[in-house]
């Protein structure tokens, strides 16, 4: 499976950067699953992990007895290793089963159905790697909304690249028809609408603008100057020159149990 966002440097600092402009709402539904679940889980597994910061929140909140990351880019998992030398990390396509470990009792994704071209298809391959009674936790973009104009393009654009590759920038919206017809119960779901800082939302987005800027699709269906243009727009807001508000983010949050 390619990741359309890449696995560059910049990409990868981006990476880092979502991890800590999300990690409340992350810590939040990580909680809620250790409430719920009450003991110490046997195997946890992180699904696209990328350089692993959400498998070390993962390892900080829950303290598995085992964790390993799996990521499809040989980038991101050398660079795993070297940030979290005692976490076990992976390379492997997390659409592909089977995966080099079984029987997960946790599994968990954030931000990652986005980029898969069937959701309901990644939910029963990862059944097989699962035991039965496992939990399932995932974080998901439901809906992006701004005001200002630049933010409001972006997700225009990002949408359509993401549309054009059989990916959905929104796929939060989706996921409860998903689940039907696979053996993945539904415990939780939730909307959650999180008000993001403008200037943090546009770190992520011109770094990511940076990353699909110049791919194939973007090349044919956006002009150069108006990529540069935008790309300008959003390092303004990044940087603080100019004041965006606020970015209204719903999150899907998903727990769900495998029966």
């Amino acid at each position: 499976m390619a990741y359309t966002f890449g696995d560059n440097q910049e990409a990868s600092r981006r990476l880092r950067r979502l991890a800590e402009v999300y990690e409340p709402e992350t810590r939040d539904l990580l909680k809620a699953v250790q409430l719920e679940h009450g003991t110490r889980f046997e195997l946890a597994l992180d699904l696209g992990c990328g350089p692993g910061w959400s498998t070390r929140l993962i390892e900080v909140v829950l303290s598995p007895k085992r964790i390993v990351g799996l990521e499809g880019s040989e980038a991101y998992v050398a660079e795993a290793r070297a940030n979290h030398p005692q976490i076990e990390f992976v390379q492997h396509d997390i659409l592909r089963t089977p995966f080099p470990v079984d029987s997960a009792d946790f599994i968990f994704c954030r931000f990652l159905l986005t980029h898969l071209p069937s959701p309901r298809a990644a939910f029963e391959s990862w059944a097989q790697a699962a035991r039965s009674g496992a939990t399932l936790a995932l974080h998901e973009t439901q809906a992006l909304h701004s005001t200002h104009p630049a933010l409001s393009r972006y997700y225009e654009m990002v949408g359509q690249m993401q549309k054009h590759y059989g990916q959905n920038l929104n796929v939060g919206a989706l996921l409860d028809d998903a689940f039907e017809g696979t053996r993945w119960c539904l415990v939780r779901s939730e909307s959650v609408v999180l008000e993001k800082p403008a200037r943090d939302m546009a770190q992520l987005h011109v770094a990511n603008l940076r990353t699909w800027g110049s791919n194939d699709f973007a090349l044919n269906a956006f002009s150069r100057s108006e990529v540069d243009q935008l790309e300008s727009e959003l390092d303004s807001i990044a940087s603080g020159c100019k004041d965006a508000g606020v970015v209204y983010n719903t999150a899907k949050q998903i727990v769900a149990q495998l029966t």
